[in-house]
């Protein structure tokens, strides 16, 4: 009968192998899983960063759009036309006369008085063209014409007042005679009682490229709504387009007109991580308390509209915005605990018996099998 083979390893041992072999393969899947949680979640955050990158390119493109359209309007023979006819009743006058007509206008404007003016001046070919432009898009909520010495000169509604130039928008647009195109901050509009960004540019002369007029239109900013509420984030999940001081523009359930400071903002600011870059992602701890994941992205808008210090935030509870990772993650590391608790507790019962001898099962057969056949 052939020899069996046997492996005989000493009970120590095999716990020293065990104790070397399992510590750190547990330790080393500990940390691995770590930095791969921490990597998937950089990842997660990136692209939040990515979708917050592409609403505020949209939102920059729509305020570029607007901008646009309202200088291609300003561009119209008809209202060039209405302009230099106005600016051309000012060719005798001195600057004291001009004020004096523009004071007298003011006075009498808001009475019954002016009321034929005002009727000529809105049913003028030149404020026909700006009430056609209302119409085609009601996003344009009004639009106003000045001349050269900011007397109004066509309009799609009756302004507060006939001259223009005291006003800052006008003086933004006028720029010392340089011409500019200027953009507001939101601001409330009694008339049309809605929020709006004031978008003016320069009415210039084809011939010479010479500034001879204003025109300045309010945009409707609750179009912009759509636009930052595209994407969508799940339960917790938002999208806001807020101011530089914070207060919330559009997205969520505010607006402008609630006057809502963003938390999410502040937190940003707090931890000194708004402003760092044009965009980036950061997990914060909002007041509950729930850590969420931030992401940012600047619109870029105040570069050329100094007034548009406007951000996109991307924000979401991390418990939702990791949900994908967590099990994958929770269930290594049960399996390593569960590892190190084993070793530990083989460890434990070692330390415990350590004292006691170690019999050799076979032998003490082969011992009493003798004694049984001496007998």
């Amino acid at each position: 009968m052939p020899e069996r083979f046997e492996l005989r390893i000493a009970f120590r041992k095999l716990l020293i192998g065990t104790l070397l072999t399992i510590i750190p393969m547990s330790l080393a899947s500990l940390y691995f899983i770590t930095q791969a949680n921490d990597s998937l979640e950089d990842t997660i955050g990136a692209h939040f960063q990515t979708m917050a990158r592409i609403t505020s390119a949209e939102v920059a493109g729509y305020i570029e759009e607007r901008v646009l359209g309202v200088a291609i309007l300003a561009s119209e023979p008809a209202l060039v036309s209405a302009v230099q006819s106005a600016n051309k009743t000012y060719a005798t006058m001195n600057d004291d006369a001009v004020a004096a007509r523009m004071k007298r206008m003011d006075d009498l404007w808001n009475t019954g008085q002016a009321s034929a003016e005002v009727a000529a001046i809105l049913s003028s070919p030149a404020s026909r063209v700006l009430l056609r432009a209302h119409q085609l898009d009601p996003r344009i909520l009004r639009i106003t014409v000045t001349d050269a010495k900011g007397g109004t000169v066509a309009a799609t509604h009756k302004s507060m007042d006939f001259y223009q130039a005291d006003e800052d928008y006008w003086k933004n647009i006028y720029s010392d005679g340089r011409g500019a195109t200027s953009v507001t901050d939101v601001l409330y509009d009694d008339a049309t009682h809605a929020h709006y960004i004031g978008i003016g540019v320069p009415i210039v002369e084809p011939e010479s490229n010479r500034l001879i007029g204003t025109l300045d239109a309010l945009v409707n900013v609750n179009s912009l709504a759509p636009i930052v509420n595209r994407a969508q984030l799940g339960g917790s999940g938002r999208v806001l387009l807020v101011r530089g001081d914070g207060t919330i523009i559009a997205g969520g359930a505010a607006g402008p007109g609630v006057n809502r400071k963003s938390e999410e903002y502040a937190a940003l600011l707090d931890a000194h991580a708004g402003g760092e870059k044009p965009s980036g992602h950061h997990i914060v701890e909002l007041s509950g308390p729930v850590r969420t994941l931030i992401a940012y992205a600047d619109t870029g808008l105040k570069a050329s509209y100094p007034a548009l210090a406007w951000t996109i935030l991307l924000a979401q509870d991390t418990r939702e915005a990791f949900a994908p990772i967590r099990p994958v993650s929770r269930m290594i590391w049960l399996f390593s605990l569960l590892g190190l608790t084993l070793v530990a507790l083989l460890a434990a019962y070692f330390s415990l018996h350590r004292r006691m001898p170690i019999t050799d099962i076979r032998h003490t057969e082969v011992e009493a099998n003798a004694q049984a056949h001496s007998k």
